[in-house]
């Protein structure tokens, strides 16, 4: 290459314009030529500019790209000196597939002559029966509706479960479609890519399945697939709100584990009927390998274990249901999600019914003596309730667990030309297979002979359909304030789409119908308290759910469940949906449940790149919308704080932040922190007045603890509200927890916002000593200063709970202009810090309840890793028939950080522990000792623990100086008060 006429890049170097330049070559010129004409002042300059620029430079290039790329090339023009910075000509085009949706992911077909939804739903997955049936039956006979959740502790067998019913009703192609190979989990309702690549669930989905019970009548079922980490709780809790039954699915193993009674208590507290299913029912005979007896022991232990919760529930005066559970009830299941099978006593009594032929025996009445003290006397041919000595086998073991038994003893050692399998299945069930189906291996051939067997999920259906009422019966409806409306629905959760783009709305329908183009009245979060936080929406798409993809319908009618488009603008966690026409005098828009209430984890996050701040910004908004239970925080810092209920949840929230939400947004993460709160332990050890600057109003509060914790879960569960009458929390107050007339008429306000372990503010003031009158002027101001100052507590910004605040003295202007807001409310503020710092301080942490099954010898390991963490143990409950134990006990949460990871480290994997929320505690040490040893860069000491949290937190903060008295009283008077020891 000649170093004269080339570049070491190999341009050719030279005049443009030459005859021997490129046409490339032509157009940089012309483009330089524009860029110098620029810099010129001249207004006619500046337009030749832009003549050539419209004319030549454009020519030239659509003659160029035109020949070279052809005709459907987009073409750009841009001025180099209108581009950005750091900005491409060309955006990239990313395509950001966090989901699995095979509604968003199917391409219109250009030559289809039809609708967009006509093309969509051309390409849906094939059902075995009509969607067009499904979707008739759904709107025109809503009492065929179920709508329920599958709930339970994780790895019970919920997603497997519903996973057997899709393969049930849609056609073999669908395990094609998610890659299913032999025993490989369909997992059809984990559609997030953490929930595919973690193998568990994390957001509950919906799916709409046609089923058919023992009559072959079919029903719609709504079906809702639960995450069982407690972690995740807020979205079961979401589900619960929408559903009108639940179905706990039990691991038989593990029976009733700490997560289920914690749901089964949930369910009751929400009056819904309950249905059990008990799982994994092949794990008694090929894992514990328990004789068929001993199998029946522990089932019946399951049932009345469940039985017992809910009678001892105490929400257990509300429930309306049933509280027995038991097989013979029809809320009792028994399931196999390995191998795809279900069964109730019903079923199978209609097996046999089927295969002996005999009209004369009722199936209930047959069904109802295979479970109990019935035993079956085969000489006599008849049951009875007498065991001669243990000499009958119960009548369940006999035609129920010996044949399930002999199956899987005969598939399991069957050997080619081996007839018993064959003779088994014909005697007892009347039924047979191919013979290439002998041949195959031994787990694919057992689950092949008990489809063969049950078939399907008519068993399943039966039990729901019996326990579970159709959505006519709902509550909602029937409540007052919406006896007259034409529309009512509630907005469950929102669902991000597959690209993060934009949010779809997952409703329940109780009342009226929702259609495509629907103008709808959408009340927000804050209605109740601000009856114009509303919206007007209208309503773009309209689908019902189908796990991995949605189907387009042009309405819903009451009791189904939908997905909208278009509505969710000023969603945030939930809202309630009234028809655009509805007045809005005597309305209360549905209670959304607090879902942030147990997020004592956070961190803070902040960009890697300052200027991407705006983006960090934005993807929060949208964490909060994805995430219930997330709480996103503002410190006076600047700081953005993001908590959560735990590890797990905010490594996934954190997950799609940085990469669902945002284009791959480097952000910086803090050491893992925790909620802290203000607590009191002592009664105000003096009375202090607090006055105004200009002395006109004057205000004495103390503050003392609240030892009720059964006062505190009365108050936030919304039984004692302030909004309901005077006398009627004056009655609750002095019944139930012994209060005195007089207080329990005094109560003002409550706090803090979330009102977990809540302080009261009471009015224990004087007819003689104050003008009561105008004291009741400034009664919303006083009350907004105490809920500020429990908010924010003087000790390091945190909440202030179990306090109970009284008002002793009011001295307050008759002067409009002196006793407005703007000088009642800072009064106040300084007043309650002056009873609370008068009062022995304290400060609160939050701590887990740890569970784990473990082995026996795994205990020692977990015992030594919790107590080094200042955690406790308190029980161990061995689990029937197996050798493991469930342990229980106590830990802070800041402690709790990395310790499941080292459990099963140093357990070798044979422990499962779990953390939820259990209480606030009040941490070693006095906040306010300033004498209390804090080394430098070494853990402090047991009692030194709350002054250094405290001095750590406002340093976080941005706060100043020290907590103290001294900041809200004259010095003279704090001066008094340190000398006479009053004050330390």
């Amino acid at each position: 290459m000649d170093e004269d006429i080339y570049d070491e890049f190999g341009n050719l170097i030279g005049d443009p314009l030459d005859s021997d330049a490129e046409s490339s070559d032509k157009n940089d010129y012309l483009v330089d030529k524009l860029e110098l004409s620029v810099s010129d002042d001249d207004e006619s300059e500046d337009e030749d500019v832009e003549a050539l620029e419209n004319s030549t430079c454009k020519d030239l290039v659509k003659g160029t790209s035109s020949g070279t790329f052809g005709q459907d090339v987009k073409q750009i023009f841009v001025k180099p000196y209108e581009q950005p910075e750091d900005t491409p000509v060309i955006q990239p085009r990313v395509e950001k597939k966090m989901k699995v949706d095979f509604t968003d992911s199917i391409d219109v077909d250009p030559d289809f002559k039809g609708s967009k939804e006509e093309n969509l739903i051309k390409n849906l997955p094939e059902l075995i029966y009509s969607r067009d049936y499904m979707i008739a039956t759904m709107n025109r006979l809503p009492e065929r509706i179920r709508n329920i959740a599958l709930v339970g502790n994780l790895h019970s067998g919920k997603t497997a479960f519903i996973d057997s019913l899709v393969l049930h009703t849609h056609s073999p192609s669908i395990a094609l479609k998610t890659s299913l190979k032999n025993f490989e989990p369909l997992r059809y309702m984990d559609n997030h890519k953490l929930e595919i690549d973690r193998g568990m669930t994390i957001k509950t989905s919906p799916i709409t399945l046609l089923l058919q019970d023992l009559r072959d009548r079919s029903h719609v079922f709504n079906i809702f697939d639960t995450p069982g980490h407690p972690n995740f709780a807020d979205e079961t809790t979401a589900a619960l709100q929408s559903v009108d039954g639940v179905v706990v699915v039990l691991d038989i193993v593990e029976g009733v584990t700490a997560r289920d009674r914690c749901i089964i208590d949930e369910a009751v507290k929400d009056d819904l009927p309950i249905v059990i299913l008990l799982n994994k029912i092949d794990r008694l005979i090929l894992e514990l390998q328990l004789p068929v007896k001993d199998a029946y022991h522990k089932l019946k232990y399951i049932v009345d274990h469940v039985t017992q919760l809910i009678s001892n529930s105490e929400y257990i005066s509300t429930y309306s249901h049933p509280t027995t559970i038991s097989p013979i009830h029809n809320n009792v299941v028994f399931a196999s999600s390995t191998f795809e099978f279900s069964f109730t006593l019903s079923s199978f009594a209609k097996l046999y019914l089927e295969k002996s032929g005999n009209q004369t025996i009722e199936l209930e009445t047959f069904s109802k003596k295979l479970w109990g003290d019935f035993f079956f006397d085969i000489s006599k041919n008849k049951f009875t309730t007498d065991s001669q000595g243990g000499k009958l086998a119960r009548s369940f073991v006999s035609f129920i667990l010996e044949p399930i038994y002999k199956i899987v003893t005969y598939t399991l050692v069957a050997e080619p030309g081996d007839e018993k399998l064959p003779r088994l299945l014909w005697n007892n069930f009347g039924v047979t297979l191919k013979k290439q189906q002998y041949k195959q291996d031994a787990q694919i051939l057992l689950k092949d002979v008990f489809k063969t067997i049950f078939g399907d999920s008519k068993g399943f259906v039966d039990s729901v359909t019996r326990a579970i009422d159709s959505p006519g019966n709902s509550k909602i409806i029937n409540k007052e304030v919406f006896s007259d409306a034409i529309l009512v629905a509630r907005v469950l959760k929102l669902v991000e789409s597959a690209d993060a783009n934009k949010f779809y709305t997952l409703v329940r329908v109780y009342k009226g119908t929702i259609k495509i183009g629907s103008r709808l009245k959408v009340l927000g979060e804050n209605f109740n308290e601000d009856n114009e936080n509303y919206r007007i929406e209208v309503v773009d798409e309209l689908y019902i759910p189908g796990g991995r993809y949605k189907v387009p319908v042009d309405q819903v009618g009451k009791g189904s469940i939908a997905i909208i488009g278009g509505i969710d603008s000023t969603i945030s966690k939930g809202a309630t949906i009234l028809s655009e026409n509805q007045p809005l005098e005597h309305i209360q828009a549905l209670s959304i449940p607090s879902y942030g209430n147990k997020s004592v984890f956070k961190v803070a996050v902040e960009p890697a790149n300052p200027s991407e701040l705006p983006k960090l910004l934005e993807g929060l908004r949208k964490v909060n919308k994805a995430y219930l239970a997330a709480v996103i925080n503002v410190e006076e810092s600047g700081e953005h704080v993001v908590l959560a209920p735990g590890e797990l949840y905010l490594d996934c929230l954190l997950h799609d932040l940085r990469l669902f939400f945002t284009d791959d947004l480097e952000i910086k993460i803090s050491d893992p922190m925790t909620r802290l709160s203000e607590t009191v332990i002592d009664e105000s050890a003096i009375k202090i007045k607090t006055s105004t600057p200009s002395q006109n109003n004057s205000i004495s509060i103390i503050s003392e603890p609240i030892n009720d914790s059964r006062l505190s879960r009365a108050i936030e569960s919304g039984k004692i509200n302030l909004s309901q009458p005077l006398k009627t929390t004056a009655k609750i107050l002095k019944k139930e927890f012994g209060w005195d007339a007089l207080a329990a008429r005094s109560v003002w306000c409550f706090g803090p916002d979330e009102l977990q372990s809540p302080s009261i503010l009471l009015d224990d003031t004087l007819e003689e000593e104050t003008d009561k009158k105008l004291l009741y002027s400034v009664k919303d101001s006083i009350s907004q200063g105490f809920k500020w100052s429990v908010n924010e507590g003087p000790l390091c910004d945190e909440p202030i709970r179990n306090t109970k605040f009284k008002i002793l003295d009011a001295v307050i202007s008759a002067s409009e202009i002196q006793r407005s807001g703007t000088q009642i409310i800072p009064m106040t503020r300084r007043a309650c810090y002056t009873g609370f710092l008068t009062a022995s301080p304290r400060l609160m942490e939050p701590v887990y309840t740890l569970t784990a099954v473990c082995t026996q010898r795994a205990m020692p390991v977990i015992q030594k890793l919790v107590e080094a963490r200042r955690g406790k143990l308190h029980m161990d409950t061995p689990i029937p028939a197996t050798q493991l134990f469930e342990l229980e006990g106590t830990i802070p949460v800041i402690e709790s950080v990395g310790l499941e990871t080292d459990i099963r480290i140093q357990t070798q994997g044979q422990a499962m522990c779990f953390f939820t929320f259990n209480s606030w505690e009040i941490v070693p040490g006095d906040p306010l000792d300033q004498d209390c040893y804090l080394p430098p860069l070494k853990p402090v000491p047991q009692d030194s623990l709350a002054r250094d949290f405290v001095m750590k937190t406002r340093r976080r903060k941005g706060l100043t100086g020290e907590p103290s008295l001294q900041k809200y009283i004259d010095t003279d008077l704090y001066s008094t008060l340190k000398e006479k020891g009053i004050m330390k």
